[in-house]
């Protein structure tokens, strides 16, 4: 959605059914699909499996059986694919010289720190955890899970079933999904809309008129593009 709203067409791959992504979707193995389908977009973005990086696998030991580490095949991937690229990621992944996007920096209830690795520039922003209060929602140390009334966090903890669904989405500024679990998975659309505009000046900047001799010029990268 995040693309969608910085001017971009989007679609999406993904290896399952995804019943409540919101535009057009191709089922199939997007590391096989990625240099196939390439010619058809102006750029790449991709979200590897991250639960194997999280701290869900402190107290969940079979988490790198169960999740594969795709983030070296996936940038492989991309580099091969010819076109701009971003991946993403958590915290703790083994990205290269990412960028780190908060909710801090959009206004945002959420804190949702997350990793952007990428084939062109993007300017970094700086996060202001000062901005929330403290005590304002459930969650955070474990002796004080499962309590619903103990306020213990300035952030929403998306995912935790103490705090009703409206609130989480609201936090995200998702309001399409309504299933807990996929919400948990998914990223603010404040931070693809911010990585969308960095693509598309980037676009734009590579397809800058160029002065020649005869006085023509190169058309610009329209900000319909697809990605």
């Amino acid at each position: 959605m995040g693309y969608k709203l910085a001017g971009l067409e989007p679609s999406g791959v993904d290896i399952n059914e995804q019943t409540q992504y919101p535009f057009h979707f191709v089922r199939g193995n997007a590391l096989e699909l990625v240099c196939e389908m390439s010619s058809r977009f102006d750029a790449i973005h991709a979200s590897p499996p991250c639960q194997c990086f999280t701290k869900y696998r402190n107290c969940r030991k079979d988490i790198s059986s169960r999740y594969e580490d795709l983030i070296m095949a996936t940038r492989e991937c991309l580099v091969a694919s010819g076109k701009p690229w971003v991946m993403e990621n958590v915290v703790g992944s083994p990205l290269l010289a990412p960028v780190t996007l908060c909710g801090s920096m959009f206004g945002l209830d959420v804190r949702r720190h997350r990793l952007f690795e990428s084939s062109f520039p993007i300017r970094a922003k700086k996060c202001d955890h000062s901005v929330w209060q403290p005590n304002r929602f459930p969650g955070g140390r474990s002796w004080e899970r499962g309590h619903a009334r103990v306020l213990c966090r300035g952030t929403i903890e998306v995912g935790r079933w103490n705090i009703p669904l409206s609130i989480q989405q609201a936090g995200m500024g998702i309001d399409w999904i309504t299933d807990l679990r996929m919400l948990s998975e998914a990223i603010p659309p404040a931070f693809t809309k911010y990585i969308g505009e960095e693509l598309i000046a980037f676009l734009n900047m590579e397809a800058e008129p160029t002065s020649h001799n005869t006085g023509s010029t190169q058309a610009g990268v329209p900000a319909s593009a697809r990605a």
